[in-house]
């Protein structure tokens, strides 16, 4: 018998949550000041050199993004401990999951707001506490592969891999995993590339395209639930 695959570990939903992390690493470094707010490797180097220098305005606005990120991750995993608390059954679910969506697509439409005048520090801390939950709420696709929608470094290497035991040792059992891995890196590019575009017209409010894609995925995860029932 198949095990049935979640809403959230559908390929279509990972290349939807691959272009809101695509968008929000192309706004944080288009819009707010040059940021790749998704990953923290950045904010790790710079609060070495920081603290080498004993700089620390430079250490600062290092360590207040990374808190951000943690802060996040606390919080997806608070949000899924409570509701499984409350409802042991929907640990085989997707229903804790709506929340945290609805909690990026609220912070992302605050992000918005935030104009540019504000120190960029601000709108990047709260994309990168977004971008964690993303990051660790919705890690598996068809419920075994391992994949990343804010992040593109693992998905090209696990996509080169794929590519590999397929077209070099003739493992055809590896395409359909090869081109799925390539669909998540295409979409999180087109997600970069759709902010960019927009960014030129609608600034800082760019970002609320994230929000409308989030409301369609929360859409989709409520309609899959219900069909369940």
């Amino acid at each position: 018998m198949t095990k049935e695959i979640k809403a959230t570990e559908t390929i279509g939903f990972a290349m939807l949550v691959s272009v809101v992390g695509g968008m929000m690493d192309g706004y944080s470094y288009i819009v707010r000041g040059g940021v790749f707010a998704n990953g923290q490797t950045g904010n790790f180097l710079k609060l070495a050199i920081g603290l080498a220098e004993m700089d620390t305005e430079k250490m600062l606005r290092s360590i207040i993004p990374i808190i951000g990120f943690w802060i996040g991750i606390f919080t997806a995993h608070h949000i899924q401990t409570k509701i499984i608390q409350k409802d042991p059954e929907s640990i085989h679910d997707d229903r804790w999951k709506i929340w945290v969506l609805v909690l990026e697509m609220v912070l992302l439409f605050i992000v918005g707001f935030v104009p540019d005048s504000v120190l960029h520090l601000v709108p990047n801390t709260l994309i990168s506490f977004t971008a964690s939950m993303q990051y660790c709420t919705f890690r598996y696709l068809n419920g075994s592969m391992g994949y990343s929608s804010v992040f593109a470094s693992g998905n090209m290497r696990s996509t080169a891999e794929q590519y590999y035991n397929w077209l070099v040792l003739r493992q055809d059992a590896n395409r359909p995993k090869a081109l799925q891995y390539s669909s998540i890196m295409a979409s999180f590019f087109l997600g970069a590339l759709v902010v960019a575009l927009l960014a030129r017209f609608l600034q800082e409010k760019a970002i609320w395209i994230a929000s409308v894609l989030l409301l369609a995925g929360i859409l989709r995860v409520m309609n899959a639930l219900r069909s369940q029932q």
